[in-house]
């Protein structure tokens, strides 16, 4: 019977020394926006943009595009990106919230950053905007990969996507 009640005792002490949940914080605060959107690649963190603080008079256009897109359709846009740049500020406008486009990122070595939809900025408006940061200082240097994909379209939707390098 001793046995018994030091087992149950061993148990419990060790269900109470040992935390119910140990894992890594996911996201972080941005001190502008406090949302850090969640990145599959932890060398990155993606934050949103603010209204209007896209700075294009300091900024190298990567890409400038206007395209067209279907349901299930996907368009890839290859971005080559420099070296010693900080971070990236991405542009993906459709302004019609009636369909739904998806944006996914991959680093030049192929790593995905993640993938985001209309409401992953903060606001469901037709549009994902926001920023790319490095936590090791630079983003990486070569060809970024983006890819839209007409997750919910009524016929044609056409949008402009941008990217400046920063």
């Amino acid at each position: 019977m001793k046995i018994w009640k030091m087992l149950i005792l061993c148990i419990i002490t060790g269900l109470i020394a040992v935390p119910a949940v140990s894992a890594e914080k996911e996201y972080s605060e941005n001190s502008k926006s406090k949302v850090v959107l969640y990145s599959a690649d932890k060398n990155y963190i993606v934050s949103p943009w603010t209204e209007n603080s896209f700075d294009t008079e300091n900024s190298v256009y990567s890409l400038r595009s206007t395209q067209y897109i279907t349901q299930g359709q996907t368009i890839n846009h290859n971005v080559n990106v420099g070296s010693g740049v900080s971070y990236l500020e991405v542009d993906l406008n459709w302004g019609d919230t009636s369909d739904s486009l998806t944006l996914s990122i991959y680093t030049p070595t192929g790593s995905k950053v993640g993938t985001y939809r209309d409401s992953s900025d903060g606001s469901t408006n037709g549009r994902i905007c926001f920023k790319i940061y490095s936590s090791q200082g630079y983003v990486q240097q070569g060809t970024w990969k983006f890819k839209v994909y007409g997750e919910s379209v009524s016929g044609t939707e056409d949008y402009t996507f941008n990217v400046y390098q920063r």
